[in-house]
């Protein structure tokens, strides 16, 4: 039998457009508890979201706060305490069983793969969507790597919350709307509710979820290659975010195929390829490329502009016919691009168009880093 290639997916933009953890933060504002119902939710989840980028993007900042094992993503641990405050284990599965947002051609590019890859899924999303998702693509369980989060044993040990939410939204998140959502203006708040406070219940609650992003994504790339037996720099890593940085980085550096897929700035500058697609079928072509990628994306690039609206217009032999007859089928061209003979400002630009994929495909989202 032979061996399967490994490929290593972030979950959340590369396969599917939604972002859990966010979504469940705006429906906090639907809940009556804790008087969430006088918020806008979304805002605030927004708002813990940029704060999350601060703290990783500023050198040096997560030293001065003694916080160093603060990881990319970590949002989904500063949000768990009003999470398992105001819902159930039940109620998440429910929702994430509602809408797995997955991206068109997701499915058929999972069968596609199968044939020839085993298929990994790390992702900073929690157990109660990552595990749904998966399932319905017939990904292994053990074959997802996520953030594990158990609300109804947590819930056992939550105790009075209140006050310190009062203070989180009332004391900082009212004060961050009024300074029309200037974030600087309460840093010093936030840094010191979280990190230089003593324990609260919220603060112990919050520390019981370790969440699968930055460094943690890197440990299950590792973790992979050792129980595949496979070489990092043969593996194929896709993600999108700051929360996929230190894996993409890794990969990259191994000389292994590190793709930022419908990125940003955070995910871009640590790949070393690029695919801007509205179709999750477009990333086939690297797939299929084996040993001559770079010369495929010198020739696809060289070309892109002839063919780039109409996939008929894609030169015979360039892809095969049945990649050919699918992007024809479902009417786009992804974007594949080779990042390492690229200067500053073609990355910026290619940032851009990255960017404004990512914003199309996940709506609300895509504006999250």
């Amino acid at each position: 039998m032979t061996k399967k290639k490994v490929c290593c997916w972030d979950l959340e933009g590369p396969i599917s457009v939604i972002d859990f953890a966010a979504d469940i933060g705006k429906l906090l504002s639907n809940k009556s508890i804790l008087n969430l119902e006088n918020y806008d939710m979304g805002e605030f989840f927004r708002m813990l979201s940029n704060y999350d980028d601060y703290l990783i993007d500023i050198p040096g900042v997560k030293e001065q706060l003694g916080i160093p094992e603060y990881q990319p993503g970590d949002t989904l641990r500063i949000m768990a305490p009003l999470y398992t405050a105001c819902y159930t284990d039940e109620e998440l599965l429910g929702l994430a069983k509602a809408n797995l947002g997955l991206l068109p051609g997701c499915k058929e590019l999972m069968n596609i793969l199968y044939a020839d890859w085993e298929i990994f899924v790390i992702s900073t999303s929690y157990t109660h969507f990552a595990h749904t998702v998966t399932s319905a693509l017939n990904i292994p369980k053990d074959h997802v790597y996520c953030t594990e989060f158990n609300i109804d044993k947590i819930k056992q040990g939550l105790h009075d919350i209140e006050t310190d939410v009062e203070q989180l939204l009332q004391g900082i998140f009212q004060v961050y709307i009024k300074k029309e959502k200037d974030l600087d203006s309460v840093i010093n708040d936030l840094n010191k509710f979280f990190w230089k406070e003593k324990e609260s219940d919220y603060i112990r609650v919050m520390n019981q979820v370790k969440v699968r992003g930055g460094r943690r994504k890197e440990l299950a790339v590792e973790e992979i290659s050792e129980r595949t037996s496979t070489s990092i720099s043969e593996m194929i890593a896709l993600g999108d975010s700051i929360t996929d940085i230190n894996m993409l980085q890794r990969v990259n550096n191994e000389g292994g195929i590190a793709i930022s897929f419908n990125g940003n700035r955070f995910s871009l500058k640590r790949a070393n390829y690029a695919v801007t697609t509205p179709n999750n079928l477009g990333v086939i072509p690297i797939f299929q490329s084996g040993n001559k990628l770079n010369d495929f994306l010198e020739e696809w690039e060289s070309k892109f502009d002839l063919f780039n609206k109409d996939p008929e217009s894609i030169p015979d032999g360039l892809i095969s016919k049945e990649l050919k007859d699918l992007f024809i089928k479902y009417e786009f061209v992804p974007e594949l691009i080779n990042l390492n003979n690229k200067s500053s400002e073609e990355i910026k630009s290619i940032i851009a168009r990255q960017e404004k994929m990512r914003k199309l495909v996940r709506g609300w989202a895509g504006n999250l880093g």
